[in-house]
């Protein structure tokens, strides 16, 4: 086959013998792209695969260094305001460097990490438009990943010169079961970016698929349960990582809760006994089930600073009738976790 061939076919439509939407995404990666080595001067050369855009896939080349070259490295660096959350990732994380061109827009996919609940990715857009101050992806196409039934999360682009923005995106996926998957396979396909600050909205075609590797981590089982009249939290277990802290919770409200307030899901304060502040009413993934009364979750922050002893816990349930109809903060006592056990 020929390459126009190969650049003319239809991925989406290939009958392909039990070919899953990765495989699929992947292949239409390789078939787009070349290879290159990754230039010496990379600081962690060695795994790296830097993949170019051709004119010929794309109709549209940049006549800078940047249509060769990776154009952003170490996009982390620009989110190191958040010391607690990111000290680590850039240590910790997968390194790819996968990068397409498509109508004028060029995506690169820095860097990526898995700590068995969060996948976080950091990645640069390059673009000859004016999307001024503020730009964003055009929902639906954001991140999937195989085997997931759900997922939570949230995604922030800066804008760093006229024609450059870096991004980072940290999302939940749940899985059927209590075990989260050794290994997870990621896809994105991105349709369409948007202007914040203008009506500017440019479509493309670009498609991109990984697998991550979860980080091992030390995992403690707790079973501490804290209560209300009509909430009963129990916070199940906590491992720590390489980068992150994760705990893992269940609760149960009643009935009568459940029919004034539909929707009731935790939020978390999360300190230290030295005065440290990880999170401040931040929430995470989870599964609702029986009409919302029992609720499954996980939520991840920072590495625990070095000296403290003691971490405490104190979810606030937001509890809401949802469409904008109105909600409430129920403050449930903390739960103190010994460090030092």
């Amino acid at each position: 086959m020929t390459k126009k061939e190969w650049l003319d076919l239809d991925i989406e439509n290939l009958e392909l013998l039990d070919a899953t939407e990765f495989e699929k995404a992947q292949v239409k990666q390789h078939v787009l792209k070349k290879r290159k080595k990754t230039p010496i001067w990379r600081s962690i050369a060695i795994a790296s695969i830097i993949i170019i855009s051709t004119t010929a896939a794309t109709g549209f080349a940049f006549p800078s260094l940047a249509a060769q070259l990776p154009f952003m490295d170490n996009v982390i660096q620009f989110f190191k305001d958040d010391e607690q959350r990111y000290a680590d990732f850039e240590d910790f994380s997968t390194d790819f460097n996968l990068s397409q061109s498509s109508n004028g827009i060029t995506i690169m996919i820095d860097n990526a990490v898995y700590d068995g609940t969060n996948i976080t990715v950091t990645y640069a857009v390059e673009t000859e438009y004016d999307f001024g101050e503020a730009m964003q992806q055009k929902a639906p196409n954001w991140f999937d990943v195989t085997g997931s039934n759900g997922m939570g999360g949230t995604s922030e682009i800066k804008r760093i010169s006229d024609t450059r923005y870096i991004g980072i995106s940290t999302f939940t996926p749940t899985f059927s079961g209590d075990a989260s998957p050794e290994n997870v396979e990621v896809t994105w396909t991105p349709q369409a970016f948007i202007s914040l600050t203008n009506e500017l909205e440019i479509e493309g075609d670009w498609s991109f698929a990984f697998s991550l590797d979860r980080l091992k981590g030390d995992l403690q089982l707790l079973n501490l349960t804290t209560q209300q009249d009509d909430i009963n939290f129990t916070l199940q277990s906590i491992e720590f990582t390489d980068v992150s802290t994760v705990i893992t919770y269940e609760q149960v409200v009643t009935d009568e809760l459940v029919a004034k307030w539909p929707m009731v899901t935790p939020a978390f304060r999360i300190t230290d006994n030295l005065g440290n502040v990880y999170v401040d009413e931040l929430g995470g993934g989870g599964v609702a089930k029986d009409n919302g009364k029992l609720f499954n979750g996980t939520t991840a922050f920072g590495k625990i600073q070095e000296g403290a002893s003691e971490l405490i816990i104190q979810p606030v349930e937001i509890a809401s009738q949802m469409s904008g109809l109105g909600h409430i903060e129920i403050e449930l006592d903390p739960i103190v976790i010994d460090l030092k056990k």
